[in-house]
């Protein structure tokens, strides 16, 4: 495999993992805000300690035609609404020695947020940014979507108190005072650096048309899709199937046991033959001095099963893995366990350069031959000496059938056939598991 795709393959898993857990930690640092509101609240102050405030922004309330509850907190320096069912209104400490004007004008923006049901919105984007929060299109998106929604407000402030100088200068108040917002998830009176672009747009006094406002909204809806659509096109999470193993393409048609459709070039065919079939085993082991000679021998260990298979002078194929070298069966000594054998090799040629005693080699010996036999190549998870069921495409290559073979003996590449098939049947050697339960199945 090229050194550059495991390259790709591992820059992609670790900026997979990263994204993760970025998510993970956003997700963690929003939970913490919501808790942080709730101790706010809980720490806050009614504002009927003050009668003149608090008559004051009951008036309000009438007037924007819209219930929440004001309450004054020493942790903020800024108004912050948030709720649903009972939408709070938290105020700083200060806000009764304000100017009646500032009071007025500031408790109508809140109202209006609440009316407008603004925090869902401010959750929703909360929620996109804890997903996205690689992506700078869309952090810069929704930037510019609560600003817009800022302005929206500050506009039905100005046409429902027409103080537009009181308002202004309320904003200008905040910004002198303020030391530091509060972080939390709801929108805060004034937040994210909106003051200059706030101010310019009513100082214009223009009012965005009806048709504008909703291209607006078009194009930013468009821009999300697009933005999601291209995040999940460059980071797709979704594996590459094996090729050994198949998935099926469709469930059962119609509920029918004939099964699935599966694509012909993800699977493994043989045809059954009749012929001569090498009967082979095959071990691991290392190369090791030999007992006799200068020569180093092969030492490969093998099940005791197969162990007794192999005689001296038997031909082998050693794969030293950096060649194949022709050898021969020398000694078969006895087993060192009830369950393995040992066997020594020696080699017909010379050893590949770089390799020499301890390095590991796997051994393919030829212990014998079967003569006028049913055979084919092996397939995936079949034993010898068993009945096991198989899928046999059918003589159009339209599909296959599930048929059961009972098998004979099985070398290390080919398997015995003694009942089942016949001469030219093909059947499937790849891994059929996942379609167990069908009887036949549609190859395209």
């Amino acid at each position: 495999m090229p050194r550059h795709f495991l390259s790709l393959q591992l820059a992609a898993e670790t900026l997979g993992i990263v994204i993760l857990v970025g998510i993970a930690t956003r997700f963690v640092i929003l939970a913490l805000g919501l808790l942080k509101l709730r101790q706010l609240r809980h720490d806050s102050s009614s504002v009927s300690l003050y009668p003149e405030t608090a008559a004051l922004l009951e008036q309000i309330r009438s007037r924007v035609k819209v219930r929440a509850d004001f309450r004054l907190s020493p942790d903020v320096d800024s108004p912050v609404t948030f709720g649903f069912t009972v939408p709070m209104i938290l105020l700083p400490e200060n806000f009764p020695s304000m100017d009646s004007r500032f009071q007025a004008a500031i408790a109508s923006h809140e109202l209006l947020h609440v009316r407008r049901r603004d925090w869902a919105h401010h959750l929703a984007e909360e929620m996109i940014r804890v997903s996205f929060w690689f992506h700078p299109a869309l952090l810069w998106l929704i930037r510019r979507m609560r600003l817009a929604r800022e302005q929206v407000v500050d506009f039905e402030v100005v046409m429902l108190t027409g103080a537009r100088k009181a308002y202004l200068k309320a904003l200008l108040e905040f910004t002198i005072s303020r030391s530091c917002a509060t972080v939390v998830p709801a929108p805060l009176f004034l937040a994210e650096r909106q003051l200059a672009e706030r101010i310019a747009l009513m100082l214009k006094e223009v009012r965005m048309s009806k048709s504008r406002l909703i291209l607006s909204l078009a194009a930013i809806a468009c821009s999300i899709v697009i933005a999601v659509t291209l995040g999940a096109w460059t980071f797709p999470l979704k594996g590459t199937p094996l090729a050994a193993r198949p998935k099926p393409i469709a469930s059962a048609i119609d509920g029918q046991s004939i099964g699935a459709y599966v694509d012909r070039n993800s699977i493994w065919t043989d045809t059954v033959k009749r012929g001569s079939m090498a009967v082979q085993v095959r071990g691991q082991g290392t190369i090791v001095s030999g007992e006799s000679s200068a020569n180093s021998v092969a030492r490969v260990t093998l099940p005791a099963s197969l162990a007794a298979e192999v005689h001296t002078g038997q031909g082998a194929t050693v794969n030293t893995r950096n060649g194949l070298v022709k050898a021969h069966v020398i000694r078969v000594k006895e087993a060192p366990t009830a369950q393995t054998g040992s066997v020594d090799l020696g080699f017909d040629g010379t050893l590949p350069a770089g390799v020499d005693e301890d390095h590991p080699v796997d051994a393919t010996i030829d212990v014998g031959e079967l003569n006028n036999v049913l055979w084919l190549s092996r397939p995936v998870n079949i034993e010898a000496n068993t009945l096991k069921p198989v899928f046999k495409i059918a003589a159009d290559g339209t599909g296959a059938e599930r048929v059961n073979v009972k098998f004979g003996r099985a070398s290390v590449q080919t398997i015995e056939i003694l009942d089942g098939l016949k001469v030219g049947d093909q059947v499937i050697l790849s891994d059929m598991s996942d379609w167990s339960k069908y009887d036949r199945i549609h190859l395209r």
